[in-house]
């Protein structure tokens, strides 16, 4: 504990336990809510302003590209605090909507703060940190192995008010991220796909079992 402690405050990295005051008070509220988070950046005033997690494939079709950062910037603009996990796809397109609205954003990690992954999200996980957080239950140098990603997505949707989906396959991560936010009680919306495509059909069942369509933003935060 004392190495951590240590290598955050060498790293400049956050320490925040679950006692704090500043912990988000909806995620102490879930079945298994992270004794401790790592951050960098500035912590927003959770209770603020309504919290939206944006979701969806790694491997998403251009419109799903384009409305992630459209909706993400809709629901900034609109007051909204945008929440998403720093992955390829329609996680960076949700983050950088939001960021490119001029508002804060926060990416919720599957490794350290300190680990960017992947590579090619380095300015997204620069351009968070300046303008919002990149927070963690993992301590600094921890690598983002693959089952760390759908524990961290607990996270997500324990955090958020609401979640967003705006394309999923059948099988996706963004599914699990749903699941957790039925269990914690959580809004779920969904962006309407295309029929016929594989990565709006997971997304599409959604609706199917009672989520709320998503034509906008304020679609989200006005709920």
């Amino acid at each position: 504990a004392t190495t951590i402690y240590r290598q955050c405050l060498k790293l400049g990295v956050g320490i925040l336990t679950y006692t704090d005051a500043d912990y988000p008070e909806a995620l102490r509220n879930i079945e298994d809510p992270p004794m401790v988070l790592y951050f960098k950046g500035k912590l927003p005033d959770w209770s603020a302003q309504p919290v939206i997690g944006v979701v969806g494939t790694r491997k998403a079709s251009t419109y799903g590209l384009q409305t992630a950062h459209l909706l993400s910037s809709q629901i900034a603009a609109c007051g909204g605090l945008v929440v998403s996990g720093a992955a390829t796809g329609i996680d960076a397109l949700s983050m950088e909507g939001a960021l490119d609205a001029g508002c804060p954003t926060v990416g919720v990690l599957g490794g350290g703060v300190d680990v960017v992954y992947p590579a090619k999200n380095r300015t997204l996980y620069r351009r968070a940190e300046e303008n919002g957080c990149l927070i963690s239950e993992y301590p600094p140098g921890h690598r983002p192995y693959p089952w760390n990603f759908l524990h961290r997505n607990r996270i997500i949707s324990g955090i958020s008010d609401g979640v967003l989906v705006v394309e999923a396959p059948e099988k996706s991560g963004a599914l699990n991220t749903a699941r957790h936010a039925f269990i914690q009680g959580r809004d779920l919306f969904v962006v309407p796909g295309n029929l016929g495509v594989d990565t709006c059909a997971g997304s599409n069942a959604l609706l199917q079992e009672g989520a709320y369509a998503a034509l906008s933003g304020w679609d989200v935060v006005k709920h």
